[in-house]
């Protein structure tokens, strides 16, 4: 959890499931270890009251609210038992996030030992949120569009478990968590390996997207951002698997310029991230060089997006004496040219000024690697802020100097901001009476999850945690 509360709730996903999706008990507890749950925290989840939940084809559901007091930073195991047969809504994680059982074992849900869940995989299943409520959650959100940069993908860890890379959205939420509850905002990581901006028609780019890659962002925008209340920034670091599909800059461009548009028409405000260098990757080519070097020339200079951070400056090949901004820093490099390990992530979550997002000032974290810029090599910098953005957040503006983002703070309510349907499926919504509630914080990618007891059939992705207000 990146944010803490008094009150939770899950959402179940069966957005890309080919039957209706029968879930036939679920519980909630604190994480001991794996799919070992603390004694005495099972809760069960409700939804409407029942036990179980069927979801229709393309759907979501929300369960009740749990009364649990939970906090920033604690990881929590979700099992769910699924007694039918559908096609799994699913995400990759480069870790031992997803525990199962045989099938047909039965419903092992209320089970603290974690005995029986002996698959251990990497693929979280069905649990597409945690939703967090109460006076300790924070009223702004902030979400990163993105791929596996940001969703934290190793390749050393592609078909076997190992240890997770930490993206750097949960980096960045740690550094928050270390602010004042009156200063935090919740950060929302809603990143998928092998996403794209663009829907692109190529081979390669159809095997990536039904192998997991999911929706391109332009599609998920509108489900995955806008569509939630109380979120008021949104990073945007997607385009580099459109160029490695085949895309050109020109098309690139073209769908950030539409992004921004349909953010800053929304009231959200919009931060353009650079594109990671990445030569020396596997099938990147001179080409695609020049694209992604157009690439961020023009969100650097355009001035089209109100704020700009220059990731690729961060882990460009620039210290120690080498100046060799097209390709990855060796500390930095997980081993492929293109994946920043912890020690980049880190790099990243640091060069970003909290109050950037809404945020209260935050400390940055230790550094695993020592850097020392190259002597007579260029050093972009990290933040460029061109404007204020158009339509700041909910609340009031504190008075600042015109060169830096405005820093806001938390209003009183944000019940005026209309509730949006989701573009991409059916969206559950809870009763008036929910109104009581603050705005809800996402559990990103923090949450430690245990999805068991399932029976399905092809593994296929499903989106990124996602952050909703209770309505």
């Amino acid at each position: 959890l990146n944010a803490g509360g008094s009150e939770i709730r899950i959402q179940i996903s069966n957005l890309l499931g080919d039957a209706p999706l029968t879930i036939g008990a679920a519980t909630i507890g604190r994480q001991q270890q794996g799919p070992m749950v603390v004694a005495g925290t099972i809760r069960p989840l409700t939804f409407a009251g029942a036990g179980g939940v069927t979801i229709p084809v393309g759907a979501t559901t929300y369960s009740d609210p749990v009364l649990m007091a939970v906090q920033a930073g604690e990881n929590l195991d979700v099992s769910a038992w699924a007694p039918g047969v559908d096609t799994v809504t699913q995400h990759y994680d480069a870790g031992p996030l997803s525990y199962a059982t045989a099938n047909k074992a039965g419903d092992l849900s209320a089970n603290p030992s974690g005995a029986g869940f002996g698959q251990a995989e990497t693929w979280d299943r069905w649990i597409s949120s945690a939703d967090v409520a109460g006076n300790t959650s924070p009223d702004h959100a902030t979400v990163v569009l993105g791929d596996s940069i940001s969703d934290g993908f190793n390749p050393r860890c592609p078909d076997t478990l190992c240890t997770l890379t930490t993206p750097w959205p949960v980096d960045l939420a740690g550094r928050v968590a270390f602010l004042p509850i009156g200063q935090r905002v919740a950060v929302a990581d809603e990143a998928i390996t092998a996403n794209t901006l663009l829907s692109i028609a190529t081979p390669k780019a159809a095997r990536y997207r039904l192998g997991g890659g999911g929706p391109p962002g332009l599609e998920r925008l509108a489900a995955d951002v806008l569509a939630q209340p109380g979120v008021d920034r949104l990073v945007l670091l997607l385009g580099t698997n459109d160029l490695w599909f085949g895309a050109t800059s020109e098309q690139v461009i073209a769908g950030l310029k539409t992004a921004i548009a349909a953010a800053e028409a929304d009231g959200v405000g919009i931060i353009g991230a650079t594109l990671l260098p990445r030569e020396g990757s596997e099938g990147w080519t001179a080409q695609m060089e020049t694209y992604r070097e157009q690439v961020n020339t023009w969100i650097r200079t355009s001035g089209a997006f109100p704020a700009v951070i220059d990731l690729a400056a961060v882990v460009g090949d620039v210290y120690g004496g080498a100046c060799d901004p097209n390709r990855m820093y060796p500390p930095y490099d997980s081993g492929d040219g293109l994946h920043p390990d912890n020690a980049g992530q880190i790099a990243m979550a640091n060069a970003i000024p909290t109050t950037l997002i809404g945020a209260g000032s935050a400390p940055g974290l230790s550094p695993t690697v020592s850097v020392a810029p190259s002597a007579d090599c260029p050093q972009p910098a990290t933040t460029i802020i061109d404007r204020p953005f158009a339509k700041p957040a909910p609340g009031y503006t504190q008075p600042v100097p015109s060169t830096v983002v405005p820093h806001t703070r938390p209003s009183a309510s944000l019940a005026t901001r209309p509730t949006r349907s989701a573009a991409t499926a059916p969206r559950h919504r809870s009763p008036p009476d929910m109104d009581k509630w603050a705005v809800a914080a996402i559990a990103a990618a923090g949450l430690a999850l245990a999805t068991l007891l399932w029976a399905g059939a092809r593994k296929r992705t499903r989106r990124r945690f996602r952050r909703r207000r209770f309505r």
